[in-house]
C-alpha cells in the first residue's frame, strides 16, 4: 500500500462520508470533497547506510460553497485535532494550514527511518571439500 492510500484511508475513517480523490478530476471536484497528492520527497543519509526520508504531501480540502469560510474554519480544527498519524504507520508532522482559491490546504511531511534495498550478491552456495574429524581422514 502506497502512502497516499493510507492518507486516504486514514481521512475515510475520520470522515466516513467524504469523497476523496487523487487524481485531478476533468468535471471538477464533487464539493465538500478531498484532494491527496504528493508535493516532494527528501533524504539524509545517516550512520550503518540507514536514511531519513521525508515524504512530503497536501490534503486540499473543498468546503461546500454555500458555507465555505464556517466549513474550512470547521474541518482545520478537526485535521488539527484528528489527523495527527497514520495508523500502524508513522505520525503526521511540520502542518501548515493555508487558504487558497476558496479551498483549505493542509501540507505536511512523513519522516521515516529506511535502510535501502541491498542488491550486492550473496553467497550463492557453500562447496566443502573434506577435512579431518577426530585425527582421522574423512
Amino acid at each position: 500500500m502506497d502512502i497516499i492510500d493510507r492518507i486516504g484511508q486514514q481521512l475515510k475513517k475520520l470522515f466516513p462520508d467524504a469523497v476523496i480523490y487523487r487524481k485531478n478530476q476533468k468535471g471538477g471536484f464533487k464539493e465538500p470533497s478531498f484532494f491527496v497528492s504528493k508535493i516532494t520527497t527528501t533524504r539524509q543519509p545517516e550512520l550503518f547506510n540507514r536514511q531519513k526520508r521525508g515524504y512530503h504531501y497536501q490534503v486540499v480540502y473543498f468546503p461546500a460553497p454555500d458555507n465555505a469560510e464556517p466549513d474550512m474554519e470547521w474541518m482545520e480544527e478537526q485535521l488539527l485535532d484528528r489527523f495527527t498519524q497514520l495508523d500502524n504507520f508513522a505520525p503526521i508532522r511540520d502542518v501548515d494550514f493555508s487558504i487558497v482559491d476558496g479551498a483549505l490546504t493542509m501540507a505536511f511531511s512523513i519522516t521515516i527511518r529506511a535502510y535501502p534495498e541491498d542488491l550486492t550478491p550473496k553467497q550463492q552456495a557453500m562447496n566443502y571439500h573434506g577435512g579431518i574429524t577426530d585425527g582421522k581422514q574423512i
